[in-house]
């Protein structure tokens, strides 16, 4: 390993280990009295930089967000969603797997 690629290493966990720091502050201070979200935003940040899995976390709840956010509009508007539980619900449909006969 060369110089350049320790530092790159070094840095690396220098900026995950900030970014959990911040990030765990971050959700003592939401509950506790502190500014929570002042902390969890750039501990997100630079969590989202150097993880892949915290980046797809990221944008699933801002996919969330739009949607929510859409659907708010269009209730706005008289657009209505009923997100109620389906007509065929766990009790009424049949055990998965092929049909038995009764003989």
């Amino acid at each position: 390993m060369d110089l350049e690629t320790g530092r790159k290493r070094a840095w690396h966990f220098i900026r995950l280990g900030i970014g959990w720091l911040l990030t765990s502050l971050g959700i003592v201070l939401l509950v506790l009295p502190g500014p929570g979200v002042l902390f969890l935003v750039p501990g997100l940040t630079m969590l989202s930089a150097e993880s892949s899995w915290v980046r797809r976390i990221l944008r699933r709840a801002r996919e969330r967000w739009y949607i929510r956010r859409a659907m708010r509009e269009a209730e706005k508007v008289g657009i209505t969603f009923d997100l109620g539980p389906d007509e065929d619900g766990p009790d009424d449909s049949s055990p998965p797997g092929p049909p038995r006969s009764s003989s």
